[in-house]
């Protein structure tokens, strides 16, 4: 990807912008993000893994997390930081959150509707399922531990096809000693997840209720952080959002399905 820039906003956000031109994508990236730290290459990796499934010709801004983030983190304080980017960097944009980051997309369209022209939510609702929480809760108490397998084990069965999660599980076993060079330390890690952990923007549905720009909601079926009804409530909660469910796939939808999702994105993103 040779026209990936890499670079900070605020001297401290990481960010990889593709492409020049009108119409930005802002794409707010998932937990991971703050999970591993955010090396260039890395950071130019998961850009071009989020490419595959949006539309070309569009300059794409994907943004990181604040790797040292201050006692008192959470996503109100994310949102509010990412908003100033947009504003006096980049301008109005469509803004898809993933994962973690759509709890961020949703509070900044909420709260600065000026900012956001259409908003995807992907593999995102507004709240946790059950076994969400409880993986969330998992991580939260490795990472307190220091146990950083542990952390990582919990996306051992991210995967619908069983031979990737093999295929994670190896990576994890043959990483294990090295895993302190490729993540972030537990303190940041810790700050991370309990902002995600903290979250309960939509637990007011007027606050929902106030984002403006169309949205469109992806998932799957099986997804193992954010199940059906979640999807479901949030696309009501939304005043114009549109829910497009893949039956039988997981959190990894984006990863395992990437050209049906881009053909979604793409559909919804297309000027009407």
């Amino acid at each position: 990807m040779k026209d990936a820039q890499t670079g900070l906003f605020l001297n401290r956000i990481p960010y990889v912008k593709i492409g020049d031109g009108p119409n930005p994508i802002v794409v707010l990236n998932g937990g991971q993000a703050f999970v591993r730290r955010p090396t260039p290459a890395r950071t130019v990796r998961d850009a071009k893994r989020i490419a595959r499934i949006l539309p070309s010709g569009r300059p794409l801004y994907i943004f990181g997390y604040d790797p040292a983030p201050p006692a008192g983190y959470d996503v109100e304080t994310i949102a509010r930081d990412f908003a100033e980017i947009i504003r006096s960097e980049i301008g109005p944009a469509a803004l898809m959150g993933i994962s973690f980051g759509g709890f961020v997309a949703m509070r900044l369209a909420a709260d600065h509707p000026d900012l956001v022209e259409r908003l995807i939510l992907m593999v995102s609702a507004h709240r946790f399922s059950t076994e969400g929480r409880h993986s969330i809760n998992r991580q939260l108490e490795c990472a307190w531990q220091g146990d950083l397998p542990g952390l990582m084990s919990e996306f051992g069965t991210v995967f619908r096809r069983p031979w990737f999660n093999w295929l994670i599980r190896l990576r994890l076993r043959q990483e294990r000693l090295h895993l302190h060079k490729k993540m972030s330390d537990p303190e940041t890690i810790v700050r991370g997840l309990a902002a995600v952990a903290e979250e309960d923007f939509g637990g007011d549905r007027s606050r929902l209720g106030r984002i403006r720009a169309r949205a469109l909601i992806v998932g799957g079926t099986r997804d193992q952080f954010f199940d059906i009804e979640a999807y479901r409530e949030t696309a009501d909660m939304i005043p114009a959002a549109q829910l497009k469910l893949f039956e039988k796939e997981t959190h990894m939808l984006p990863v395992e399905r990437a050209r049906a999702v881009a053909q979604a994105t793409a559909r919804f993103l297309r000027p009407h």
